[in-house]
């Protein structure tokens, strides 16, 4: 009874919605690449204080993630430091690019400059993933129209992972990745919300919970249940 009267005081406290629309670049990646379809999720976010609301318990081990993640940044910008790159890491790079609609923000891992050319970079310590040449391609697009270091250069990207680098050439952000980046962001920026798309696949990884979400898509816990599939003789 304690349990439930405290679960309903806590929802007196509704989200807080922000002043105007402020879009994290990771928030929004994974749509820009495809590999996420649930804009809600990130509209939610981009329009409502994270301190606001409850979130997901996570079992991320973010203490090794980030002992990993330094290392690796710290290695590859001793290697670009050697080819005779400037080089600026974490909260030097940081972006804010207010559009019409919203506020677009984002901190590139790693950013190089050598005379006429300059190269973003992001480290990842997990599994490839065509969401991180879309995160470093959104880097690219804002830097070029917030910094004027870096209008007027040959402007690159490359994602490092901890065997192999990839590379996005000068020229990779077109019209069509700024056309499709733009509609997105004028989306999560409307008062309507977004279009929810829930899934086991998002829902698993999304902080936001049934306070907020009641459509959130949830494994079911039972072990029988959740092994018995439905069956066909057709094949």
């Amino acid at each position: 009874m304690r349990l439930n009267l405290f679960a309903r005081l806590v929802r007196l406290v509704m989200p807080k919605r922000r002043e105007s629309t402020y879009v994290w670049i990771t928030w929004v990646n994974r749509l820009i690449s495809g590999e996420d379809y649930c804009e809600w999720s990130s509209w939610f976010k981009s329009n409502y204080e994270g301190n606001s609301y409850r979130k997901e318990p996570s079992s991320f081990d973010a203490a090794n993630w980030h002992i990993e993640h330094t290392t690796l940044l710290q290695n590859t910008r001793q290697r670009f430091e050697n080819e005779g790159y400037k080089v600026f890491i974490q909260n030097q790079n940081a972006i804010k690019l207010q559009g019409q609609t919203a506020m677009l923000s984002g901190i590139p891992d790693l950013i190089g400059i050598s005379g006429n050319s300059a190269v973003v970079v992001d480290v990842k310590t997990g599994q490839p993933s065509p969401s991180h040449s879309t995160q470093v391609l959104m880097y690219m697009y804002a830097l070029e129209k917030y910094d004027s270091r870096f209008r007027d250069v040959s402007l690159e990207g490359m994602v490092v992972y901890a065997d192999h680098d990839l590379r996005i050439p000068d020229g990779s952000v077109t019209e069509k990745f700024i056309s499709n980046l733009g509609g997105l962001m004028r989306r999560l920026s409307a008062d309507v919300p977004a279009v929810k798309v829930p899934s086991e696949q998002e829902c698993s990884f999304c902080p936001i919970t049934k306070d907020d979400c009641a459509e959130k898509f949830f494994l079911q816990e039972d072990s029988d249940k959740k092994d018995k599939f439905s069956t066909t003789d057709d094949f």
